[in-house]
C-alpha cells in the first residue's frame, strides 16, 4: 500500500471514529509515527498508546507524536482537525497552536514542533475580509509561522506544517483533496523534521 492510500486508510478510520472522543486522530497519529520510523527514528511514541505529557513552563500539556533521546523528548507533532465552523474555529487553533509551542519551548527551546493539520472541506466557508476560503487563510497563516530555524529561533513558532484537506462528505478511500499536493508536502515535512532534530556531525 503506497503511502497516500495508508494515509486515505487513516482518514477514513478518523471520519468513522467517535468526534468526542479524545483518540480520535490516533490513526493519523499512527502513520506519523509509521513515517518517522521509516526514516530510521525508533523511539517514537503516541497515537493509539496514548497521548504524551509534555512539561511546559505554564504547564504540561498532551502530545500526540514524541520522539525521545537520551531520555528527554526532541520532536513533537501535534495534530489538529476542522469540522465545523471555520470561521470561529480557525482562529481559536492559531491561537492556540502559537500559545502551546511557546509553552513548550520556555522549557525546552531545542525541541523540534511539527503540526499536521486536518481541514473537513464540508467546513469551509469565504471570509468577508478578503474573499479567501478560510482552509487558505488558516493554511497560509500557520506556513508564515513554520519558519523556526536560524536565526529565527522565536518562541512560538514551529519547524514544520502539514496541511491536509479532505471531504468526509465523499466515499471511503477517496476523501484527501489534491493528493499529489498532500503526498509531496508529507514527504517534506517528516524529511525536513528528520533532518532539524538531528545534531550535527
Amino acid at each position: 500500500m503506497n503511502t497516500i492510500s495508508r494515509l486515505e486508510d487513516a482518514i477514513d478510520r478518523v471520519v468513522e471514529n467517535e468526534p468526542r472522543s479524545s483518540f480520535r486522530l490516533a490513526p493519523i497519529a499512527d502513520f506519523a509515527i509509521d513515517q518517522f520510523q521509516q526514516l530510521g527514528l525508533s523511539d517514537v511514541r503516541g497515537g493509539s498508546s496514548g497521548e504524551l505529557r509534555i512539561r511546559g513552563l505554564a504547564r504540561a500539556k498532551d502530545w500526540d507524536v514524541a520522539y525521545n533521546f537520551a531520555g528527554k523528548p526532541r520532536l513533537l507533532v501535534s495534530l489538529k482537525s476542522i469540522w465545523a465552523n471555520a470561521g470561529g474555529t480557525v482562529p481559536n487553533r492559531i491561537d492556540d497552536l502559537i500559545g502551546e509551542t511557546a509553552n513548550v519551548q520556555q522549557m525546552s527551546p531545542e525541541i523540534v514542533v511539527g503540526y499536521v493539520l486536518l481541514f473537513d472541506v464540508s467546513a469551509d466557508s469565504k471570509r468577508r475580509v478578503d474573499n479567501l476560503y478560510w482552509s487558505e487563510f488558516f493554511e497560509s497563516a500557520v506556513k508564515k509561522i513554520a519558519i523556526r530555524k536560524a536565526p529565527l529561533w522565536n518562541q512560538g513558532l514551529i519547524e514544520g506544517t502539514w496541511f491536509i484537506k479532505f471531504d468526509s462528505r465523499s466515499p471511503k478511500g477517496s476523501r484527501i483533496e489534491d493528493p499529489p499536493k498532500v503526498s509531496n508536502e508529507g514527504n517534506t515535512f517528516f524529511s525536513a523534521l528528520d533532518s532539524i532534530r538531528k545534531p550535527p556531525d
